[in-house]
Parts: structure tokens; C-alpha cells; sequence
């Protein structure tokens, strides 16, 4: 823990849940504390697993928040992009790769084509995989570059690459550093540099645009490629066929985020076991909502220690979740995350927590972190988005975007991908547990994710802690309906 000794019912004892109160976000205030830091010193980093986001902020694996786009400006902004599963295998695949090839040092998972393919071919390659160029191999090795200056001002459908590519490139050795690669980039005036070995056989791909400086805050993976999440079924495809392009999406994806609505369950834990015996990558798993749930799985699930690095947590408080008054079961972020927090300080510290669902404002981050989370992750504050998937619509002159719950009959109706999500068999996917509706156009996701970040850290100001961890040790105060009012504008002609 941060400091000090605590009581194994620390973070639970912070919320009542110990005196059987649930309370969510809107129910609690963080007290202010002792600032002794300069503001500018406040550190909002957090661990999951082996990896570093400067931003502790995720975005949700929902098919209105998080594709590819999405996944690659979190991962910029210091946070992390969780693909959703709403999709078959294939587009999955194609989504997680998009994100490697965005910004690395050498890009290993290059985009070729024969000389032989018609420039429409080539053409529409580019479109597909959202690049500028193409790596002209035969017999494996590098002939020619093809780039949208090589495109034929009149065009000819018929046309073959190797008629207007740009023939035998300068090519880089494999070894080749940043520097080098940049002073080689700059003496041949050129914006691809292939890499090949001693046969010529291409090997990689640096790009102009990939040596630019990098963001200081960026995700990024031992060879300098974004990280990416990706939320996945509990359980193995059931066709060869997926299980092969799951097995290629697992090189290329950093952590799987387990996507089911209440994940202590014997069959979702046994299927991800096997998941994580068959994969390679590591695994966050959830969702839970109680202290018992935590401890069953840190005690008696027996996953695989190298690659269990995380719990998610939450259920029934997303905006556009309906799981709890459909079913009257839930457990809202706030009270799941002390809960899960104490079981883990118990068993395995190790594991990180990151609370899911039900923000609403900027202050709801902070006081998410008050009670044990090391990150947080959300639909609401995303769904509005340029990068979010969907077009902007204009309803009574506002500018909107669709934004859905994965449980609603919208989502369900795509197809089979994520039914398991909710329950298995034939009797529970009928009910809906999700509603589809709009949500303001908000714009670029920076402006968003800075308001959130500068929420948060203002809040540990407030509070006197410099570092997340130093938010555990804050005390909270439960709040009355009338002083929740008072906390917010009042008394205003408008309001």
C-alpha cells in the first residue's frame, strides 16, 4: 500500500460497504488534505502488468468507442485503446494491426505487393491498411517502392505496379539505429527506408513519418510500437479457422481485456484459463463487483501468474447499461472497486484494478482512485468523439454521435460475435440489458482526455497527493442529496 499499515477491510471501510451500504460516485466527497508539492509535480502514472501509462485512463471495448482510430490516439496521449469484440476475428486482426503500424521506430509487419498487381489493386490496398505506400517484393525481395505519387495522373485500370513504382530503392542493413536511419532518410530525400538482410529479403520498414519525434506521453511496447488492448470472449473460438486469426491477432495485440458483464462464474473462468494457456499475451479479466468475487479468482482460479495482471471492475453504472434494472443485480463502480481493492492488498498486490463504468464528471476519476483503482476505463466520456466509430448526425441542431450499451438489441443485432458477453446458452441472450441513444459530438479526443486529466489532478492537489498511490491514503465523506446540490451550480436564473 502507499503508506502505512492498513486493515484488510481498509478501502471497504472508506465507502460503508462494511455496514452493507452500496454508494456510488455521486454519494461520496473527497476531503481536501495538506498540499506540500509544487502542482506541476503531480505524477498521474500507473502500472498494469509490466507496462507504464503515463495517462491512467482507458477507453472502452465498445463498437461505438474503440476501433482502431480511437485506439491509436489514446495510446498517444499516454492511456490505452480497448478494441471491442462486437466484430468477426478478421476485422479484429485488421484493427489491432492498424494500431502497431501507426507510429514505430521500424515497422516489421510491412504492407507488400507483387510488381505484377494492378495499380487499382495497389490502390486499394492503401485504402484498406490507411498508408500512404507500398513495398514492391518479388521472390521476396525489395523491387520498388509504389506511393500515391506513383499513381498515374490518367488513369488506367489495367495499368501493372512495376510500370510506374519507383524501381530498385535504397535499402537499410537490419541493425540500423534511429540516428543512422534518419541521416539515410535525409540523403536520399525519400520517406520509406525498406530494411533487408544480407539476401536482399525484406525485413522492415522505416518511415519519415515514424521518426518524427514521438509523444512524450506515448504507450508504446519494448520496440517502440503502441499498445493496444483488445476485450475478447472468456471462452476459445469453436472453428479452426478463428482460433488461427485469434492466434495472429495475439501477436500483434499487448492485453486482452476478458468482456463479460459478471465474469465469477466457473464456466467464463475455466474458458479463460484455457485462453490463457493457449495465448501468449496478458490477460485483464472481469467484470466483478464484490470482495468474494476477488477472492475466488486471486485464490482459486488458478491462472497463470505470468499473464493474470489485472481485474476489472463494475457492474450496472454505465449510462447506457440497463443489466441492473433488468435484473436487480449490480455492483456500481465506486462500491465494486473498494471491495476488489481490499481482496487484492490481501492476496496479490500485484494485480493491477481498473474500475469500469459510470463516470460522469472529471471528479468521479479522482475519487475512483480514492478507493484503490490504479486505473480507470469508459464508454461515456469517448462515445462523442471524432475518433469513435459513427458518423456526427444533427438532431435540433446539435451535432450527436450513436453511442449504445454492447447488451442492447442494436449491438446484438450485428451478430454473434459478443452474445456470450451477458450469459451462455439460448436463455439469456433475448433480454436486453443495454439501450442504444446519442451523445453530444465533443470533438478530438485530446481536448476530452486533457479535461480529464486536468480533473484528476486538480482533484490530487485538493487532496494533498502527488502520486495515485498517495489518493489510496485520502479520506472520503458520504454526502447528503442537499449537499451534492450545493456542490454543483445554484441558485442561478437557469438553474
Amino acid at each position: 500500500m502507499a503508506s502505512g499499515k492498513k486493515s484488510a477491510t481498509y478501502f471497504r471501510d472508506k465507502v460503508f460497504s462494511t455496514k452493507g451500504m452500496v454508494l456510488t460516485f455521486d454519494d461520496i466527497i473527497v476531503k481536501p488534505g495538506y498540499t506540500k508539492f509544487h502542482p506541476d509535480n503531480v505524477d498521474i502514472a500507473t502500472k498494469v502488468g509490466p507496462f507504464t501509462f503515463r495517462t491512467p485512463i482507458f477507453s472502452a471495448a465498445m463498437d461505438t468507442v474503440t476501433e482502431a482510430e480511437m485506439a491509436v490516439q489514446m495510446a498517444l496521449l499516454g492511456g490505452l485503446g480497448v478494441i471491442h469484440r462486437n466484430c468477426p476475428y478478421s476485422k479484429q486482426l485488421e484493427m489491432v494491426k492498424k494500431v502497431k503500424r501507426a507510429r514505430s521506430f521500424i515497422i516489421e509487419d510491412v504492407a507488400t505487393i507483387s510488381p505484377n498487381t494492378t495499380v487499382a489493386e495497389a490502390i486499394k490496398k492503401m485504402a484498406i491498411y490507411e498508408i500512404s505506400g507500398l513495398v514492391v517484393v518479388e521472390n521476396e525481395k525489395v523491387v520498388g517502392i509504389f506511393t500515391r505519387r506513383d499513381i498515374p495522373y490518367r488513369k488506367r485500370p489495367d495499368a501493372l505496379v512495376k510500370e510506374v513504382m519507383t524501381p530498385n530503392p535504397i535499402c537499410a542493413k537490419v541493425g540500423i539505429s534511429r540516428e543512422e536511419a534518419l541521416e539515410k532518410l535525409w540523403e536520399i530525400r525519400k520517406e520509406k527506408l525498406p530494411i533487408v538482410d544480407d539476401n536482399g529479403h525484406l525485413q522492415g520498414l522505416i518511415t519519415l513519418k515514424d521518426m518524427k519525434p514521438q509523444y512524450s506521453a506515448a504507450s508504446i511496447d519494448e520496440k517502440g510500437r503502441l499498445l493496444v488492448g483488445l476485450g475478447c470472449s472468456p471462452f476459445l473460438p469453436k472453428n479452426k479457422s478463428d482460433l488461427a486469426i485469434l492466434k495472429e491477432i495475439d501477436g500483434h495485440v499487448d492485453i486482452y481485456f476478458t468482456d463479460v458483464a459478471q465474469f465469477h462464474k466457473d464456466l467464463d473462468m475455466n474458458g479463460t484459463r484455457q485462453l490463457m494457456e493457449t495465448l501468449n499475451n496478458y490477460f485483464v479479466v472481469g467484470n466483478i463487483g464484490t470482495f468474494e468475487a476477488a477472492e475466488h479468482i486471486l485464490t482459486k482460479a488458478n491462472f497463470p501468474e505470468d499473464k493474470f495482471i489485472g481485474i476489472k471492475v463494475g457492474m450496472g453504472s454505465g449510462s447506457i447499461c440497463t443489466t441492473t434494472i433488468q435484473t436487480g443485480v449490480g455492483a456500481p463502480t465506486l462500491f465494486a472497486t473498494a471491495e476488489v481493492a481490499d481482496a487484492i492488498q490481501m492476496y496479490n498486490p500485484k494485480i493491477a484494478l481498473i474500475a469500469d463504468g459510470g463516470f460522469k464528471n472529471p471528479g468521479d476519476i479522482a475519487k475512483a482512485f480514492t478507493v484503490g483503482a490504479d486505473a480507470i476505463m469508459t464508454g461515456h466520456f469517448f462515445g462523442g468523439c471524432t475518433e469513435s466509430p459513427g458518423f456526427v448526425d444533427t438532431i435540433g441542431g446539435r451535432k450527436v454521435k450513436v453511442y449504445r450499451g454492447m447488451g442492447s438489441k442494436e449491438a446484438r443485432a450485428v451478430g454473434q460475435f459478443s452474445l456470450d458477453r451477458y450469459n451462455v446458452g439460448e436463455g439469456g441472450k433475448k433480454l436486453a440489458e443495454g439501450v442504444s441513444d446519442y451523445v453530444p459530438f465533443t470533438g478530438p479526443v485530446y481536448g476530452v482526455l486533457e479535461q480529464l486529466v486536468d480533473g484528476l489532478k486538480n482533484g490530487m492537489i485538493y487532496a494533498g497527493a502527488q502520486t495515485l498511490r498517495e489518493m489510496w491514503t485520502k479520506q472520503v465523506g458520504q454526502i447528503t442529496y442537499s449537499g451534492r446540490m450545493e456542490t454543483g451550480p445554484h441558485d442561478l436564473l437557469s438553474r
